[in-house]
C-alpha cells in the first residue's frame, strides 16, 4: 500500500504527521512524499535513549529524530524529489531493528548547519571581517560570542555554542585545498563586534594569517551528541538517489547491521553553506554481508568521507576456561550489543596484533550496556587471555566491502578507511584534494580500537591524488607483526 504523508501532515510542519503516519505502516508499505519542502522541528519529535557508536554517547544518550521507524519489514520511503529540511541538533532519519529499508529520492538540509562557517571578507591591520553561514544566529556580548539556532514555533534556542569552545580540530577552506588547523577566529581577541545580519568584525593583538576568501570551519567535536542518519540492527538497506547538504553530529551511521547498499548519494553542501558534515559522510561499524557504494560523491565534510570497520573489544578478566569479560575501551564505543550466539570470533595480543589460538563460536553473551561491558561464553576452551592486553574482534561482523565510481574531492582527512578480513574491492575511483592517505587500512588496538586485519583487498583503476595514496598502519602498544594485513593488491592505478 502506498501511504501519502499529505494526509497526515502540511509540509510545513511534518513532524508529527510523519509519526502518524509511519506507526500506520504495515510491512510492504510505501511512504509517500508528494514533490516539496518537509519541515520537521526539534520539539515536535521523538526523543529516545539509544547509543550511536564514535558518538559521545554516554554522555547524551537522549537523541532526537526527525523520522524513526523501528521493528518495520519492508519499507519504501520514497521522497519524489522533496527536501527534508532539519530544524534542530537532531538525526535526520533513523530505522531500528528493520529488514528491508529502501529510502530515496530525497533531498537532506539542514535549516542551520552546526558547523559553524566564517569566511574572511575583509583584512584591516589587525581586525578581519568574517561572513558568517547563512542562517547563523549569534549575540555578542563584549568579547563572546554565542553561536545558536531558535525554534520558529517556539522562540526558544535548540541549542548554544559559547565561542565553540569545545572545537579542537577546525577546517580550513581554501577553494577545494581543505585542512584542519589550529588557528582559530575566535581564539585571542580582543573584542567582537557586528556589522551586519550575517558580518562580524574581530580585532586581535596579533591577526591570524587568514587570506580574504578563506572559509574556516568549526564543530563542537569534543561532544559528538548525535548523528546525521541512524541505521541499528537493520538488514537489507537500500538507499540511492539521496543528496545530503548537511548531517549534524557525525555522519550517516550503520552499525551491526547486514547487507547495505548505497546509489548515487550525493554529501555536497548546500548554497551559501560549504561543509557537508559535522563529521564523517558514511561510517559502517560492526557491519556484515555486503556492503555496496558506488556512482556517490564526496566534498567537504569536516572529517572522513568514508569509514569501515569493526569494534575491539579488550579482555577484562577471565572467568573460567570457556568465559571471559570483554570491555568497550574507548569514550566514544559501546552501547550496543556486538555479539550474538553463533558467531565467530579471533583474539589478538594487543603488543603486536599476533593472533592468539584460532577461531572461537559465542555460546551465550549476558550485555551490561551501561557499564559497556559484554560477558561471554564460548563453545571451545579459550587459550589463555591476557587482561588488558588481548582483544576481540567479532569476524562474522565483517563485511565483503565494493566501494565504485565514486568521486572524492576537497577531504581535510582520510577518503576511505577500510579495515575488513573479508573479500573486498575499491575501484574505479577518483581522488582530488584528499589531505591524508586517499586510503587508509589500519587495524587499531591502542587509541580508537577500530578492527581489523585486512586480508583480501584488491585495488584497482583508481585515479588517486597524491603519489602515495595507500597507506596501511596498523596501530599496536609495541611493534606490529609483518602480516597484520595480507593479500592486498593495488594496480592499474593512475595518480593526477
Amino acid at each position: 500500500m502506498i501511504i501519502d504523508v499529505t494526509k497526515y501532515c502540511s509540509a510545513d510542519n511534518a513532524s508529527t504527521g510523519v509519526q502518524k503516519a509511519i506507526s500506520d505502516l504495515c510491512d510492504g508499505d510505501t511512504l509517500f512524499f508528494p514533490k516539496n519542502a518537509y519541515h520537521f522541528f526539534k520539539e515536535l519529535s521523538r526523543c529516545k535513549a539509544y547509543h550511536m557508536t564514535n558518538t559521545d554517547s554516554f554522555v547524551k544518550p537522549d537523541k532526537y529524530f526527525a523520522i524513526l521507524i523501528e521493528d518495520k519489514n519492508n519499507i519504501t520511503i520514497d521522497g519524489n524529489g522533496s527536501e527534508f529540511i532539519i530544524h534542530g541538533d537532531m538525526c535526520s532519519f533513523a530505522a531500528v531493528r528493520c529488514a528491508g529499508i529502501n529510502l530515496k529520492n530525497v533531498t537532506i538540509k539542514y535549516n542551520a548547519p552546526t558547523n559553524i562557517e566564517m569566511t574572511v571578507k575583509k583584512i584591516q591591520g589587525n581586525k578581519i571581517t568574517y561572513s558568517l553561514g547563512e542562517n547563523t544566529e549569534f549575540e555578542i556580548n563584549k568579547r563572546n560570542i554565542y553561536f545558536f539556532e531558535k525554534s520558529p514555533l517556539t522562540g526558544e534556542k535548540y541549542y548554544e555554542l559559547h565561542n565553540n569552545t569545545n572545537t579542537y580540530c577546525n577546517v580550513m577552506h581554501r577553494g577545494d585545498e581543505v585542512y584542519r588547523t589550529q588557528l582559530s577566529p575566535i581564539r585571542r581577541r580582543i573584542s567582537i563586534k557586528k556589522s551586519g545580519d550575517f558580518d562580524i568584525v574581530i580585532s586581535y593583538l596579533i591577526a591570524p594569517k587568514f587570506k580574504i576568501g578563506d572559509i574556516i570551519t568549526m564543530s563542537q567535536n569534543r561532544l559528538r551528541d548525535n548523528c546525521g542518519l541512524f541505521f541499528w540492527e537493520c538488514g537489507n538497506m537500500v538507499f540511492e538517489n539521496i543528496t545530503v547538504h548537511y548531517m549534524h553530529g557525525f555522519g550517516w551511521l550503520c552499525q551491526m547491521c547486514e547487507n547495505i547498499t548505497f546509489e548515487q548519494i550525493q554529501f555536497k553542501p548546500a548554497e551559501n553553506h560549504i561543509v557537508s558534515s559535522f563529521a564523517d559522510s558514511i561510517h559502517i561499524c560492526g557491519c556484515k554481508g555486503a556492503v555496496k557504494i558506488n556512482d556517490c560523491f564526496f566534498t567537504h565534510p569536516h572529517d572522513d568521507a568514508i569509514n569501515i570497520h569493526g569494534a575491539f573489544l579488550r579482555t577484562k578478566k577471565m572467568i573460567d576456561g570457556k568465559t571471559a569479560v570483554f570491555e568497550f575501551v574507548h569514550k566514544q564505543q559501546g552501547g550496543y550489543r556486538a555479539f550474538f550466539p553463533g558467531d565467530s570470533v579471533k583474539f589478538y595480543r594487543r603488543e603486536n596484533l599476533a593472533q592468539t589460538g584460532d577461531i572461537y563460536t559465542v555460546e551465550q553473551t549476558k550485555d551490561d550496556i551501561e557499564n559497556k561491558e559484554v560477558t561471554i561464553k564460548f563453545r571451545e576452551e579459550l587459550p589463555e587471555l591476557a587482561e588488558k592486553m588481548t582483544v576481540i574482534e567479532n569476524i562474522t561482523y565483517n563485511p565483503e566491502v565494493t566501494i565504485s565510481n565514486c568521486y572524492f574531492k576537497a577531504i581535510p582527512t582520510r577518503g576511505i578507511l577500510c579495515s575488513t578480513d573479508r573479500k573486498s574491492e575499491i575501484y574505479n575511483n577518483r581522488f582530488k584534494n584528499i589531505r591524508m592517505p586517499d586510503i587508509y587500512i589500519s587495524c587499531d588496538c591502542k587509541e580508537w580500537y577500530e578492527s581489523g586485519p585486512c586480508k583480501n583487498m584488491n585495488i584497482h583503476d583508481n585515479s588517486f591524488s597524491q603519489k602515495n595514496p595507500v597507506v596501511l598502519e596498523p596501530l599496536c602498544v609495541g611493534k606490529p607483526i609483518d602480516n597484520v594485513h595480507e593479500n592486498i593488491k593495488i594496480y592499474n592505478n593512475t595518480t593526477q
